[in-house]
């Protein structure tokens, strides 16, 4: 299930913790940068960041997290284009580690300024390109 709100420029979507869902997000925060006028690089960038993030908030399919857990998304567009994704992280410590390797690493080569924090279980993610 996918919920989607907008106020002035902001774009907020919540979905459930179904990998078929990443898709749907990513599709919106292109669209989203598309209206806010991004280059075309900057758009496929923002594309694979919200995918990506989505993804590590989901965790392996085998999960054991309840599929009614939201992941919400946050989509602002006000002086830069600003990516908030909040969730309960699932997978992080289940496989990741295993191999020495940080679930974040990829969202840090797509942007420069990467934000990760957590809060009683639940991980707010920031992201932020400059318009």
């Amino acid at each position: 299930m996918t919920t989607a709100t907008q106020t002035e420029g902001d774009v907020t979507i919540a979905i459930t913790r179904d990998p078929a869902l990443v898709r749907t997000v990513r599709l919106v925060a292109a669209a989203v940068a598309r209206r806010a006028a991004c280059t075309d690089s900057l758009i496929e960038e923002i594309r694979l960041a919200v995918g990506e993030a989505c993804a590590v908030m989901i965790g392996p399919d085998e999960s054991d997290a309840a599929p009614e857990e939201k992941i919400e998304v946050q989509l602002q567009t006000e002086g830069e284009f600003r990516v908030t994704v909040t969730g309960r992280v699932d997978g992080v410590d289940s496989g990741f580690a295993d191999v020495g390797v940080d679930p974040w690493a990829l969202l840090q080569g797509l942007s420069d300024d990467v934000d990760v924090v957590e809060t009683d279980g639940v991980t707010r993610l920031t992201m932020s390109w400059p318009l």
